[in-house]
């Protein structure tokens, strides 16, 4: 990958609308990688499921990074358009979780929208607003002579605050802890390379079958250190937030990047339509699968990745009909 000037990004930025199905096909793909995340089995399964999934959160960072510019940056209008429906669903999720015992619902509201911890994926809204409030700083340090600081940041964090006191068998600050989770650092190498390609400010190089090459060896380098996580816990090998892991991460975006920008290859229409509910299936899933696992059976016949795909199934029809339902309060529902 080289530099280039502003005029390159100018060229992406004015493709943008032609671009767009490519975007949302991409969008498709990554959301389709969550619920296959959060379905994939336990255990030493991780270790060689994950690294072929293990890139939804960082392409959807990088594909934000790669439509921003700090020249149209309008923070208040994106963070209030993930915000509304954060906090609907937080309600939603912890009224859930507390039936028959509704006078903790308060507490726990709030708790739980600092925390964003009332499912495993919400941490994604809070990572996202810190990245769109960053971009004005981003966009300096892009343009700086040190704008290689940029691609340290997330393999720093990785390593110190997440590999070294895994290693070392001690606990970091809960209150650290809590940071740690809603935090962009871990994946800032993901928006800031967006932003970089999205700007012109960098260009990809390297060709198609090179880039695969590349993806494939990082998925055999992630398994191994999976295996090496595995030995020490093993809940902690699946993690995205691996240092080979955003080495996969970032492979995989700049195929995605490769593919969005190629005037030669279409847009594939129901990952189109995935794409566009994207935002609306990452919430509804969540839901989903817990009504899901309530049926009898229902996790002894549909096993992995088939109960991915019933998921998915079930998610987008919940949200296309929760969309005509509400119809103009739908956006408030992410639907």
């Amino acid at each position: 990958m080289k530099k280039t000037g502003r005029t390159a990004g100018g060229k992406i930025r004015g493709k943008r609308t032609f671009m767009r199905d490519r975007i949302q096909t991409v969008r498709g793909i990554a959301i389709i990688a969550v619920v296959l995340i959060h379905t994939a089995p336990e255990g030493l399964a991780q270790v060689w499921c994950r690294p072929w999934i293990n890139f939804p959160v960082g392409v959807f960072l990088f594909l934000s990074g790669m439509l921003s510019d700090a020249a149209r940056w309008h923070p208040k209008k994106r963070i209030i358009k993930v915000l509304i429906p954060y906090c609907i669903w937080t309600l939603i999720f912890v009224a859930a979780a507390s039936y028959g015992n509704y006078a903790q619902i308060p507490v726990l509201y709030i708790k739980n929208l600092l925390t964003a911890d009332s499912a495993s994926p919400m941490y994604f809204v809070p990572v996202y607003c810190e990245c769109t409030l960053l971009i004005p700083l981003i966009d300096k340090l892009a343009r700086s002579k040190y704008r290689w600081i940029g691609f340290v940041i997330s393999p720093l964090e990785i390593v110190m605050i997440r590999l070294l006191p895994l290693v070392m068998g001690y606990e970091i600050n809960p209150y650290i802890s809590i940071i740690k989770d809603i935090s962009c650092l871990g994946w800032f190498t993901y928006f800031y390379l967006g932003y970089l390609l999205g700007n012109g400010l960098l260009e990809i190089k390297a060709s198609t079958l090179r880039l695969g090459v590349m993806w494939l060896g990082a998925v055999v380098l992630q398994t191994a250190e999976g295996y090496w996580y595995y030995t020490m816990g093993k809940h902690n090998c699946g993690t995205q937030l691996k240092l080979s892991a955003v080495l996969t991460g970032v492979l995989v975006s700049l195929l995605a990047c490769r593919y969005i920008c190629s005037e030669k290859l279409p847009s594939v229409r129901f990952l189109k339509v995935l794409g566009d509910k994207s935002f609306g299936i990452f919430f509804t899933h969540i839901v989903v699968l817990r009504v899901l696992g309530m049926i009898p059976y229902y996790s002894t016949v549909a096993v992995f990745p088939v109960n991915a795909l019933i998921t998915v199934a079930v998610s987008l029809l919940c949200v296309l009909i929760g969309g005509k339902v509400l119809g103009r309060y739908a956006k408030y529902f992410a639907l």
